[in-house]
């Protein structure tokens, strides 16, 4: 048996895992991202550390290191994060030189995208998208049964203009990424409410139970997102829409209200199936870990 790290690294924490090589997540661990981390060097700090405990428990074999943003995937370059706040940083060489073992690299969503479609909601789907709702918000697009990166660019329909009513990371206004992320509800929620440090998962729970600020704070993040997905589809004709992410846990409280909207909306384009991501949250996790055992197969 063989062992990896699989680390996500999102905008508010990092996620890891140590996986071994039937898929099997043996141990997780979380920490808080590094703030204005514009070098890297926290970050490279703290995923060594996560390996390092990992290493205690079994001897891992590689890492698979999943960030957001645009990236130079084949360099294992950032080009741009909002959220992290890099640019043109060399993350998988920063974290190889620190760590001394081969790190594979890949954006995040499209790296979730992987277990999906090997063994997910996607899986058998020649044309998906997958949409894992976080922090931020991206997405993976197979098309004619392949991940499509164009360089790193394609995907970021977090900053697609959904008429939203809030700035955004990029600079913009109106863009789905703070109109319906985790961090977008939990922040339009308190405004309304007046109630701070309230979580998505908690505010879908008030959505079922009938609270009023938390509905109106969940249609609208819904209707962007219902909105995006209406573009995608008209674009790029999908058999299948995958969700997943925090809001995934939601299930058919946030998918009902974007499926209605598109039944509604759509009038000669394909109607796509919605799902919920078979790994859940955990997509990331295990998609990290097949690129991680892809390396480890390569010898590279």
């Amino acid at each position: 048996m063989s062992y990896v790290v699989a680390v996500d690294v999102g905008g508010t924490e990092i996620k890891s895992a140590l996986v071994d090589s039937d898929f099997n997540v043996i141990a997780t661990t979380t920490a808080p991202t590094p703030k204005a981390d514009t070098t890297g060097v926290e970050t490279v700090k703290a995923i060594a550390a996560i390996v390092a405990q990992f290493a205690t428990q079994h001897p891992v074999d590689a890492v698979g290191l999943a960030v957001p943003g645009a990236l130079d995937e084949p360099a294992g370059t950032s080009r741009w994060s909002g959220n992290l706040q890099w640019k043109n940083l060399p993350i998988r060489n920063l974290l190889e030189d620190a760590i001394k073992i081969p790190v594979a690299f890949g954006h995040d969503v499209r790296t979730a995208a992987v277990a999906e479609m090997r063994s997910g909601a996607a899986k058998g789907a020649r044309n998906a998208i997958f949409i894992p709702v976080g922090t931020g918000i991206a997405a993976a697009l197979i098309i004619d049964g392949e991940i499509r990166s164009a360089e790193g660019f394609a995907g970021e329909i977090g900053h697609v203009n959904v008429n939203g009513k809030y700035p955004c990371v990029c600079g913009k206004s109106g863009c789905l990424e703070p109109a319906a992320s985790t961090l977008a509800i939990s922040k339009a929620y308190e405004a309304q409410s007046g109630k701070s440090g309230t979580t998505t998962e908690e505010i879908y729970k008030l959505v079922v139970a009938g609270d009023a600020v938390a509905i109106n704070v969940w249609n609208d993040a819904t209707a962007a997102m219902a909105r995006a997905c209406e573009l995608l589809i008209t674009i790029l004709a999908p058999e299948v829409i995958v969700f997943g992410g925090g809001l995934s846990n939601a299930g058919e409280t946030f998918l009902k209200p974007i499926r209605d909207y598109l039944d509604s909306s759509l009038t000669f384009q394909r109607k796509p199936r919605l799902e919920i991501a078979h790994y859940g949250a955990k997509a990331g996790t295990i998609g990290c870990a097949m690129l991680a055992f892809d390396r480890v197969k390569a010898g590279k």
